[in-house]
């Protein structure tokens, strides 16, 4: 099998050490045409391909996994390029055990939240910036019984943040004396 383009070649990591689930900037050469020609990413020996995004054929940015390896290569590999090779490496550190008295500080990184279920390169907002009442309205629940609103939807749910989530439910649910102008 002949290859179009030469193999990908990663010449910087940014940052070169941290934890597991540190975001990642690699930067290197022939990194793929495309999301979908990138078919391999590998720090230290952690598959990172459903974290990673690709960005350009010289940057792709994606989290460190847990691995085996305190120390080693950044892996790429393309469709169009085959298995790459790395002149840098990452190094995984070991978090730091805190007791309950020490003082600790946490970033949590809200705004790139990835739904891995779904589309790995399609951000979500994450549960805890999701409203609880997403329209904004006074919620109105209880006038219709729960199993009557179960016969009516069968395997479906109000819950706006399930798979089988269904707006007539929901609506009637919380909103059925709400003017249909206040909804819109």
């Amino acid at each position: 099998m002949s290859r179009a383009r030469q193999p990908p070649l990663v010449t910087g990591i940014s940052p070169n050490e941290g934890i597991s689930w540190t975001k990642v900037t690699i930067r290197g050469e022939n990194l793929g045409t495309g999301p979908t020609d990138l078919i391999g990413l590998t720090i230290c020996g952690h598959n990172c391909l459903l974290t990673a995004e690709w960005m350009s054929a010289s940057k792709i940015v994606c989290r460190v996994g847990s691995a085996k390896n305190d120390k080693g290569d950044i892996i790429v590999t393309t469709k169009s390029g085959g298995k790459g090779t790395s002149t840098v490496s990452f190094k995984l550190l070991k978090p730091e055990k805190i007791g309950i008295l020490d003082q600790s500080a946490v970033w949590v990184d809200e705004m790139n939240y990835y739904d891995m279920r779904t589309d790995r390169n399609k951000g979500i907002p994450p549960l805890s910036l999701r409203p609880a009442n997403p329209l904004g309205i006074e919620i109105d629940k209880g006038r219709f019984p729960q199993k009557d609103l179960e016969a009516l939807f069968p395997g479906m749910s109000a819950d706006f943040t399930s798979e089988n989530f269904s707006a007539a439910w929901y609506l009637i649910e919380n909103h059925s004396t709400t003017r249909f102008v206040a909804i819109i």
